[in-house]
């Protein structure tokens, strides 16, 4: 008796795919092939069911197979005959709705008889595989509450890390057919992305290749060997069981939508999240356009928004890769000259990871602003949240060092401003400079626990008056030293100019009074976040100041 091959096999519209599976059946002795067409909200499925296990493993090896990265393809699923039989049994009820004899469109004598999936043959079998990973999922966090209140971090870590491969499991179980027991954690969640693109929204990225919070939880591997628990981070766990909640409610959902269409015999429909762009108002549109076509971002969130006199400012945090500050600078520049000067942003630009790996010295930051109600743009709904510490206090860890360089800095203009010859003001431009960038910096870090990169001068004062309104007012003096060009003269005090310096003694007057005004400020700034006055803790400490990278 001859395999059968069903009309539809050779009507299917991709007809690449269509001699592609016309070449397994040749290679390959294969059972079944079932066939759903894409419909409006959901990707087209093609499940491949080999005879035997060994040669699912060299199909699902073949590149396209594998490659899942376009949407507009079917999602192709390998799955041996044993195995299917197997998951059939056992309850799983993604065999039941894929594995329909109305979806064959090719079958094997060798095959037998389709598995019957009438929703009241596979009733019972699908209530034990529902209440099979409810009580298992609830022992787990069980376990692991009972070792986070006996104060155990490795055995916290260790339970967490169970529970999130069990929900893993049975999310491939169900979406894919099978699980990947084979393959890390890291490989198997990105895999699953495919299918549940949402799921990407639970987990950070700590590089190309792993997950943040899969990576924190696998610490406890190596606690558990060497004994040693000062890696592990329990101010983690609440961001631990927020994910894992998640990942179950993403079980519990797919419980349900394949129970309904077991039900209704048809095919699953899956919902299709669109991007999202949603900028108040048309000016903030245009200018997130703009960066877009500079430089691909991910995420924009509008944390504050300031006028003065004609000018409207944007301060914006911008998450993406390769956001060094020469980007940032053009973007800058970019849009005051192509709104004449109506418009300007204030830029910081890190990508997600930088963030989530430095909350020790930022999250107090990054928490306030990376609200949903400030987000205003994505380049897909799917982004990841940062996975934040709780409790948190914030630290500003080498504070004191930055505040030591700041004010040694500006004692250096005022030595040479003491000492200078008639007539020589060289260097006083540049240690001026180089002062007022300091403190405004390290400004910024006292007031707001975020230590920015070097942007321009502009930008370090725009965050300074962020931090502190009242400082708006001295900005008569930045007009009283330089007129309008007060930042960029600033900016330029910090690269080299083989010309003779000539400063007249009232502007120097002024530049004493600014470097005077903010060392007050800063000073101010310091002591209210460590309780006393900085000086005095530089006193008792002999440590120099952290180097520059």
């Amino acid at each position: 008796m001859k395999a059968t091959i069903e009309p539809g096999f050779s009507e299917m519209k991709d007809r690449a795919l269509s001699e592609k599976l016309t070449q397994l059946t040749r290679e390959f002795p294969i059972a079944f092939i079932f066939y759903y067409p894409r419909q409006e909200t959901s990707s087209a499925h093609v499940l491949i069911i080999p005879l035997e296990g060994k040669h699912a493993r060299l199909i699902e090896s073949r590149k396209w197979i594998r490659n899942k990265g376009d949407k507009n393809k079917p999602l192709l699923h390998v799955i041996s005959l044993g195995k299917m039989a197997f998951e059939y049994r056992a309850g799983n009820p993604f065999i039941a709705c894929y594995c329909q004899k109305s979806a064959i469109i090719y079958q094997s004598p060798q095959a037998g008889d389709c598995p019957d999936t009438e929703w009241h043959s596979v009733k019972k079998k699908f209530k034990k595989y529902t209440e099979r990973y409810y009580h298992d999922r609830e022992l787990l966090l069980s376990e692991a509450t009972h070792f986070q209140q006996m104060g155990s971090l490795t055995g916290t870590h260790l339970t967490y890390l169970s529970a999130f491969k069990h929900t893993i499991r049975y999310l491939e179980t169900l979406y894919a057919g099978h699980s990947f027991d084979s393959s890390n954690l890291h490989r198997r969640i990105k895999y699953l992305s495919y299918f549940i693109p949402a799921i990407e929204k639970g987990f950070v990225k700590k590089n190309s290749n792993e997950y943040y919070l899969v990576s924190e939880l696998e610490r406890g591997k190596e606690a558990a060997e060497y004994g040693d628990e000062v890696r592990l981070n329990e101010n983690l766990f609440d961001s631990i069981a927020a994910t894992e909640f998640k990942l179950y409610q993403f079980v519990s959902d797919r419980f349900s939508a394949l129970k309904r269409q077991i039900k209704s015999g048809g095919h699953l429909q899956a919902i299709v999240s669109k991007p999202k762009f949603s900028p108040e108002g048309k000016e903030l549109a245009r200018l997130i356009t703009l960066l877009q076509k500079m430089h691909p971002v991910e995420e924009v969130y509008l944390f504050h928004q300031s006028q003065h006199d004609r000018t409207t400012t944007y301060f914006l945090l911008v998450i993406g890769e390769g956001l060094g500050t020469a980007i940032l600078n053009r973007v800058q520049q970019s849009v005051k000259a192509k709104t004449g000067g109506q418009h300007a942003v204030v830029l910081i630009g890190h990508s997600l990871t930088w963030i989530q790996t430095n909350l020790f010295y930022h999250q107090a930051f990054f928490q306030k602003i990376m609200l949903p109600v400030n987000r205003k743009f994505q380049s897909h709904p799917n982004h990841p949240s940062i996975h934040w510490e709780i409790p948190y206090t914030p630290n500003y860890p080498d504070l004191e060092y930055y505040y030591s360089s700041s004010i040694k800095m500006a004692k250096q203009y005022f030595v040479l401003r003491t000492n200078a010859t008639e007539n020589n003001t060289e260097g006083l431009s540049n240690l001026f400079g180089q002062s007022v960038l300091g403190l405004f910096r390290t400004y910024i870090f006292a007031k707001l626990s975020y230590l920015p990169n070097y942007l321009p001068a502009y930008s370090l004062w725009k965050l300074c008056v962020y931090a502190e309104a009242r400082l708006e007012k001295v900005e008569f003096l930045f007009e009283k030293c330089c007129g309008e060009s007060f930042f960029k003269t600033v900016d330029k005090a910090n690269k080299f100019h083989h010309r003779i310096s000539s400063l007249a003694e009232e502007k120097l007057l002024v530049m004493d009074e600014i470097l005077n005004l903010l060392l007050e400020e800063l000073e101010t700034a310091c002591k209210s976040v460590k309780g006393e006055s900085i000086r005095d803790v530089l006193l008792r400490s002999d440590t120099p100041a952290p180097q520059e990278e």
